[in-house]
């Protein structure tokens, strides 16, 4: 029962309450009111057709008309300048050509600059991070809806990825890609980069940005004019697979058993590892499954990412009176659905070129050898099948048969994809299949993410 008192002090806080969440409000549109004169809907023109090809958003971050947005809004104006135009159009319906200067391609960033008169208004870049559980908002133009603002929470740089990512309590839609999100000061923190729903987003730092930016001004200003893109992203791909695979090899490998193996488990935190047992009575062949990605990839086109990096083992086991022959022919058949981690099309890739051989690997972990000399065991694979080599001294090797793929990409020509598959043929019931894929690595990287990867395998 409310005393006077009582009733008074509710009173009270439901009236601070009520103006909380009005002068909130009030901010929110005060926002969109100071900073709505910086804002951009990007567009992708198919030239033939004179249409929309793609939308995202982009801000303006300088007095001469800079433009920021994500490389995936503009990419197809990169790999097909003749068919595709790039345009901006402003929340007050004022339209114009956009001219596209520098990328990011492994942070997902693009720097353009408006052509004729630039806008007036433009946001400031942050110089420090927000603190975890601020408030910071996310502005864009979700699904050609016209510009909004989606409030949301800073909870630092996300975990488990190779790529720096905000993770953003907010819901970013689809058109929103590029757009800026702000502080309370009006200073830029982030750009929207992506979504997994359920008020999960990701950003990218605005330290990310402010690198890119002064990158092209020193180009400008050592008087090297605009810089051409295809070198500038065949030197960040080539920076990028270098950082991870020293990241990778520097790590201490850990192990975790599976069947009579022992086999990587996760190398470093941006790779994450799932498993899984097939229970089905009816099935032959008991399957235990242990898979391991790294969370992101490098967008280069709708039809093509890199940067990946994922590994696999299966172990297969059947009972003892199982014939050998059923066992393998089902082996053979639930090993022939591996296919590369990364999508790529015949414009980007050259067709797989395949080495196989038979190797062996002790029980004591020592490293894995080839049979025979290296020009026997490296024919590639053409249905002239080599025989597996037999066991020497005392003790039984592992033996296994590899194959190791790889396909060059057509426009970095030091940049391959490897695809590796591992399938042991010693017993006749029981079997370890490994399989990793490298998406957009150096050749030297690759061999040694393969000695490694092979070497680390211990048996029981």
């Amino acid at each position: 029962m409310f005393t006077r008192l009582n009733l008074l002090s509710y009173l009270a806080v439901f009236s601070l309450l009520l103006y909380g969440s009005f002068s909130q409000a009030q901010s929110y549109e005060q926002l969109y009111s100071d900073y709505r004169g910086s804002l951009y809907q990007i567009r992708l023109i198919e030239l033939s057709s004179n249409s929309k090809s793609g939308l995202g958003s982009g801000f303006q971050i300088s007095s001469d008309g800079l433009i920021a947005t994500n490389y995936h809004v503009v990419s197809a104006a990169v790999h097909d300048e003749d068919k595709y135009a790039l345009k901006y159009l402003s929340v007050d319906g004022k339209e114009g050509d956009l001219e596209l200067l520098d990328v990011d391609v492994i942070n997902d960033l693009a720097i353009l600059r408006q052509k004729g008169e630039p806008g007036p208004d433009y946001l400031r870049l942050a110089q420090q991070p927000p603190s975890r559980g601020e408030t910071i908002v996310s502005m864009g133009n979700p699904l050609d809806l016209g510009m909004t603002i989606v409030p949301g929470t800073y909870n630092g740089i996300a975990s488990g990825s190779f790529y720096d990512r905000i993770h953003f309590s907010g819901s970013i839609n689809p058109g929103m890609s590029g757009g800026p999100v702000i502080n309370r000061n009006g200073e830029v923190v982030g750009i929207n980069v992506a979504t997994a729903g359920n008020q999960i987003s990701f950003l990218v730092p605005v330290d990310k940005l402010i690198n890119l930016l002064e990158d092209f001004k020193n180009d400008l200003k050592n008087g090297n004019g605009t810089p051409e893109l295809q070198p500038i992203i065949d030197r960040q791909l080539h920076k990028n697979q270098q950082r991870i695979i020293d990241e990778i090899l520097s790590a201490d490998w850990k192990l975790r058993p599976l069947g009579d193996a022992m086999v990587v488990g996760e190398i470093v935190p941006s790779i994450q590892c799932w498993g899984n047992t097939s229970d089905d009575e009816d099935e032959m062949i008991k399957q235990v499954a242990k898979g391991c990605t790294g969370q992101d990839v490098v967008y280069l086109s709708e039809d093509f990412d890199t940067g990946r990096v994922e590994y696999e083992f299966f172990w297969l086991e059947s009972a003892d009176d199982f014939l050998s022959s059923r066992f393998y022919a089902a082996y053979e058949e639930n090993m022939s659905g591996f296919f590369p981690g990364n999508s790529a099309s015949e414009e980007d890739v050259t067709d797989f070129n395949c080495k196989q051989q038979f190797t062996t690997q002790p029980r004591n972990g020592d490293a894995a050898k080839t049979n025979g000399a290296d020009k026997e065991g490296d024919k590639e694979a053409s249905g002239d099948e080599q025989k597996p080599p037999k066991a020497n001294g005392n003790h039984e090797p592992v033996i296994a048969r590899t194959t190791y793929c790889v396909r060059r990409y057509k426009n970095f020509p030091d940049l391959f994809d490897v695809f590796f598959v591992s399938l042991t043929v010693d017993h006749e019931n029981r079997a370890l299949v490994s399989h990793f894929t490298l998406s957009g690595f150096t050749q030297e990287s690759a061999t040694a993410f393969t000695q490694k990867f092979v070497s680390e395998i211990q048996w029981h």
